[in-house]
């Protein structure tokens, strides 16, 4: 599409203007018989046939052609250019001329005259000039194919039936052929589609392909009216149009529709163009133009003024003509560049009003309501029932300050225009002044093949649909700011993993205004065995009702407000659905999103160089996050790095620089807090962008209330799961006590990435509800655990310390506190979710093992062979006084036998050996026995 708006369009058109050109410059010098074809249609045919250069070997269907007189029957199966005469007929009435766009599907047809299609009103002592009654047939048919063809392609854009299509053009065109009794003219009408390069497809009624179609209409054979037997030969009228459609869902009923709009990709061709070719006229045209520019005349009055750069036009679209303007207090006439003079005179005008916007420099119109017994007297291009003229002149031209100055005082002053006049009035501006593109111009298919492009037969609801076509593009939020107890305002708050979100979300209640009440949900410490950490639909929306019920029974005359905190990568979408598709609708009414904030901590962003932490690019999708808090402004982190990317993946974000999420500008509340940032329109509008689907179940929300019963099935098919498409989850469940201190360290070897330091690599994440004794006690308590190993962040908090809320008095209710009663399956049961990738459970629970509390070594047995020294002096040394065997003393020093032999050892040594080592090796096995009983005890059983 944006190769044929800037390259395509543009070109076949300089083009055709060029053919136009080139036949007024050969018409005029030469008389009709010597006028070569060939020299008229080069233009057409050079950039056909050049462009078709790189695109050798390409069969295309359809060939430019340029066709005249009796000719012109063989545009129904036109072959080579050189089948037809080589020069124009001296009576030739008209041509018909093909264009096609070289290697893309533009092509549209027309059919131009050579003789007026209407007889001029006379002037002074000129006769009239008949109009040929042949021209004036062959205008008649040719209007009514520009009308058949309009009319087909607005059928056919609704209702997507080339059949359809093919009854409406007939249907416009059979009265009239029935009215003047031609039995023996042919109709042809063609509907095609082509792709991008001009090859033809094949279409199927009801299906919608990303094509160019061209819908055409050719009425052939067509009887003489002067000649009998005489064939007029055809005339033909095609335009290339595209269409875009939209799948549009009805809130109310849950219906599907299709929305379609169309552009006319060639409507800037124009479609009558008369090159007066006949001798007579042209001395008429010149006689009669130096009478107008005379001086006074009897019947037409003195002469008031004489403008050029003028333009006359009727109220179809693109029926116009440029050229001078010749005003007397007699009447008016219009000299056309090509073709007769328009002449109406006072006598036949029922009103003449000037109409200038009430601005300076804008384009100023005189709208002429002529009388019906001048029609034969206005080209056919510019007839309707209304019998309207308007002619526009440009600011800045003579022209343009003749009429203030001459004509201005004589003509009543419009102040506004009706419909009608004023769509006519916006074309001109947009034709003339070249305010507006192709694309400008026709605001409401962009933005439907936009959206077609974006939503791929999704649905859009039908209350967004005009906000984001473009109808009420004039304000930045379709919804209106709430009044005080209108509506109760949810602001949510979520975040990536180590973000200090519950920070944020502290300092926003603490730092609110003193007539602000919050209620607020947590959503984070609902904790499910087996799947890990989910967002509650259920929870949300019972709490929600709690919430507005409070609402209502509110009499302090202070507002309420919804503070939602989610869990770390939360899909923002489904917590959308959850509070708009809300089961009871009079909850759903009253509930209103103001804004939606996402802490990040860049050094938590990434998980190892430049690898970008999975469902980060998704958890903040453009449209669906408004403000950006980034919580970690230290050196060490990528900071700027992480703006940028942030800025890159939702650019309409504000973002908030709050070391530790700790906010403390006025301004930056007054974001988050905002009443209807997530309504702009241009949220909306990438919300629909950047996820598709959306809409695509929302009718079971708003039709279907959602289930609420208390079975375990239900409970857990209304959990939707945190959005964790690439990060693997693993949950380990297990009854037993963990150490804080241990489970502190060995966190925080636990690495994202594979390295030689780590103990265990590929863990992200580590979240949940576990069992520590606390210390210095023996007692045991529940604790809230938290780590990132991207930013080495570790959280350990007791789970009654949840509810510590800076400013309690602000605080209406809240579901801050952990629900233990969901968390596990025992009550002495922890639960620990690991996130990442190429998790191994055996690798997790040897590592949860080392976490328990540590415990005594063992000790080893001992033998004679290996007492140490010291072991064998204290046992001499305890036992030196036990009583001596038979025949041995002591005497003060030495051990002495009979035989008069010393020792400086106690004779029954080796006895005493044996003796110590049994009982030091009992006293070890029990010692040792007792360790296992207590590591057995201690030990985690994994469930």
């Amino acid at each position: 599409m944006k190769k044929l708006l800037s390259t395509d369009m543009v070109q076949l058109a300089q083009h055709w203007q060029a053919m136009c050109s080139v036949i007024s410059t050969e018409t005029k010098g030469k008389p009709m018989g010597k006028v070569l074809i060939s020299r008229l249609f080069e233009p057409l045919s050079t950039y056909y046939d050049y462009g078709m250069i790189k695109y050798a070997g390409m069969h295309r269907v359809k060939k430019p052609f340029l066709l005249c007189g009796s000719d012109t029957r063989g545009c129904i199966s036109y072959g080579e250019k050189g089948d037809v005469r080589t020069h124009i007929s001296p009576d030739c009435l008209h041509m018909v001329v093909q264009a096609v766009s070289p290697g893309a599907p533009l092509s549209c047809s027309r059919t131009y005259f050579f003789v007026p299609d209407f007889s001029p009103d006379s002037v002074a002592d000129h006769a009239d000039i008949e109009c040929n009654e042949d021209a004036r047939l062959l205008s008649d048919l040719y209007n009514r194919t520009i009308s058949a063809v309009n009319l087909a392609m607005e059928v056919f854009s609704s209702s997507l039936s080339s059949q359809q299509a093919e009854q409406a053009a007939l249907s416009c065109i059979k009265p009239l052929l029935v009215e003047r009794n031609f039995s023996q003219v042919n109709i042809q009408f063609s509907l095609e589609a082509y792709d991008c390069l001009g090859c033809l497809l094949e279409t199927k009624d009801g299906e919608n392909q990303s094509a160019v179609n061209v819908a055409g209409v050719i009425i052939s054979d067509i009887p003489s009216l002067l000649e009998r037997g005489s064939n007029l030969g055809a005339v033909m009228y095609s335009d290339c149009f595209v269409l875009s459609t939209v799948v549009v869902l009805n809130e109310e009923t849950g219906k599907k529709e299709d929305k379609t709009e169309m552009v006319n990709l060639t409507a800037n061709i124009p479609q009558f163009r008369c090159f007066l070719a006949a001798e007579a006229a042209r001395v008429y045209c010149g006689s009669d133009r130096a009478w107008l520019l005379s001086g006074e005349d009897k019947c037409w009055g003195p002469l008031l003024m004489h403008g050029k750069q003028v333009t006359l036009a009727g109220t179809a679209r693109n029926s116009y003509m440029s050229g001078e303007l010749v005003v007397r207090t007699g009447g008016i006439a219009f000299l056309p560049e090509f073709g007769l003079p328009v002449k109406i005179p006072k006598a036949k005008m029922r009103a003449m009003e000037l109409y200038d916007g009430d601005k300076a420099n804008e384009l100023a119109v005189l709208v002429i309501t002529a009388t019906p017994c001048i029609v034969a007297n206005i080209p056919l291009s510019l007839r309707n029932e209304n019998n309207l003229l308007f002619i526009a002149f440009r600011p800045k031209t003579n022209a343009y300050r003749a009429l203030f100055n001459q004509v201005a005082s004589t003509t009543h002053k419009l102040a506004s225009l009706s419909t009608q006049q004023q769509e006519v009035y916006d074309h001109l501006v947009d034709c003339l002044l070249g305010a507006k593109s192709v694309q400008e111009a026709n605001p409401r298919f962009f933005s439907s093949l936009n959206l077609n492009w974006h939503l791929h037969r999704n649905p859009i609801l039908s209350c967004h649909l005009d906000v984001i076509m473009g109808s009420i593009s004039s304000e930045k939020s379709f919804r209106k700011p709430l009044k005080t107890h209108e509506k109760v305002l949810v602001t949510i708050v979520t975040g990536i993993p180590a973000s200090n979100k519950e920070t944020v979300a502290k300092c926003i209640v603490e730092f609110s205004s003193e007539n602000t009440r919050w209620v607020v949900y947590s959503g984070t410490k609902h904790v499910l065995p087996s799947t890990g950490l989910h967002f509650s639909i259920k929870k949300c929306q019972d709490f929600l009702t709690s919430a507005v019920r409070s609402h209502h029974s509110t009499i302090d005359g202070k507002a309420l407000q919804v503070l939602l905190l989610l869990p770390d990568l939360t899909d923002i979408c489904t917590v959308v659905r959850t509070i708009e598709g809300h089961p009871e609708p009079a909850v759903a009414a009253a509930l209103a999103i103001g804004s939606v904030t996402t802490a990040v901590d860049p050094a938590a962003t990434f998980l190892c160089n430049r690898v970008v932490v999975p469902s980060f690019p998704e958890v903040l999708a453009s449209g669906w996050v408004n403000v950006i808090v980034i919580t970690n402004t230290s050196a060490t982190a990528p900071v700027k790095l992480v703006s940028r990317l942030l800025h890159e993946i939702c650019p309409l974000a504000s973002q908030i620089f709050a070391d530790g999420g700790r906010l403390s500008e006025s301004k930056d509340l007054d974001v988050i807090l905002s009443e209807a940032v997530f309504s702009e329109t241009c949220n909306l509008q990438a919300r629909y962008f950047s996820r598709p689907d959306w809409q695509a179940n929302t009718s079971k929300l708003l039709v279907t209330p959602l289930k609420t019963h208390a079975g375990e099935g239900e409970a857990e098919s209304l959990q939707t799961l945190v959005k964790q498409q690439k990060l693997e989850s693993l949950v380990l469940q297990f009854t037993g006590d963990l150490d804080i201190r241990s489970l502190t360290h060995q966190l925080k070897t636990l690495k994202p990435f594979s390295d030689d330091q780590g103990m265990l690599h590929g863990v992200y994440l580590v979240r949940g509800l576990v069992r520590c004794a606390r210390p210095g006690s023996n007692v045991s308590a529940i604790y809230d655990v938290s780590f990132c190993s991207a930013n080495d962040d570790v959280c350990i908090i007791a789970a009654d310390q949840h509810n510590k809320w800076p400013v309690l008095e602000k605080v209406v209710f809240d579901e801050w506190s952990i629900d233990l009663s969901c968390h596990s399956v025992a009550a002495d049961s922890s639960s620990l979710e690991f996130l990442g990738y190429n998790l191994k459970k055996g690798d997790l629970q040897v590592f949860l093992q080392q976490c328990t509390s540590a415990l005594p070594k063992t000790k080893s047995l001992i033998s004679l062979q290996n007492l140490t020294s010291r072991q064998k002096s204290d046992i001499q040394k305890s036992r030196r006084l036990d009583a001596l065997p038979e025949g041995w003393f002591y005497s003060g020093s030495h051990y002495v036998n009979l035989d008069l032999s010393r020792s400086d050892l106690h004779p029954c040594i080796e006895q005493f050996t044996t003796e110590y080592v049994a009982a030091f090796n009992e006293d070890v096995s029990s010692y040792n026995a007792r360790i296992e009983n207590l590591a057995s005890e201690m030990a985690l059983t994994f469930l």
